[in-house]
């Protein structure tokens, strides 16, 4: 982990099985090593990195990842986040299979969508059909955003950086390895929706 990109107001939490964790009021960052899901990230092939406020202290081999606690208060991470960053390690490879599968599954609708819209000017627009390697190239991971909301498998989201969308991004919610929702790159950050799919209302 790049120490000096992340913010100098940021103070250290350190817990075990973890890399340290970096924020303050209620907010953390950290890198998680997770070689096969940072290929999202760290690619010849994947997308220049948008910048505009992304993580970038991620280094080869990891991955950038945010937790906030629902209050935005606290000087400890709410322990179900503690237990998704262990769970994402050790489902590294499910999670980027996971990742690249709903791109994929998704593809259908992106081009509907496509469709009925004036793309921006650095929109591109989408394929009649495409491959795993096609789709490495339209996408960069920017981050992933643990929720604390407690479930049979932790929720958490994945942002992403995409050529049909550059402005919005896409973005998905994950129960697990189970979609919840995708879209848009806000999608991963609303703990309402990682909520509302807990209580069995999506």
């Amino acid at each position: 982990m790049l120490k000096d990109k992340l913010s100098p107001k940021y103070v250290p939490y350190v817990v075990d099985g973890l890399p340290t964790l970096h924020g303050v009021d209620g907010f953390w960052e950290t890198a998680l090593p997770m070689p096969q899901t940072s290929t999202l990230w760290h690619s010849l092939v994947a997308l220049p990195h948008p910048r505009r406020g992304y993580p970038n202290f991620a280094e080869p081999g990891e991955v950038p990842v945010s937790l906030e606690n629902d209050d935005g208060e606290g000087d400890s991470p709410d322990p179900v986040m503690l237990e998704a960053a262990r769970w994402l390690i050790k489902n590294d490879a499910e999670v980027e299979r996971a990742i690249i599968d709903t791109i994929l599954s998704d593809m259908p609708k992106l081009r509907d969508i496509q469709s009925g819209i004036i793309l921006g000017d650095a929109d591109e627009p989408l394929p009649e059909s495409c491959d795993e390697p096609m789709v490495r190239q339209m996408i960069r991971l920017l981050h992933l955003t643990l929720h604390p909301i407690k479930g049979q498998l932790p929720y958490f989201g994945a942002e992403l950086a995409c050529i049909w969308d550059r402005e919005h991004g896409y973005g998905i919610m994950f129960h697990g390895t189970n979609v919840v929702e995708s879209g848009g790159g806000d999608i991963p950050n609303l703990s309402w929706i990682a909520n509302r799919h807990a209580e069995g209302r999506a």
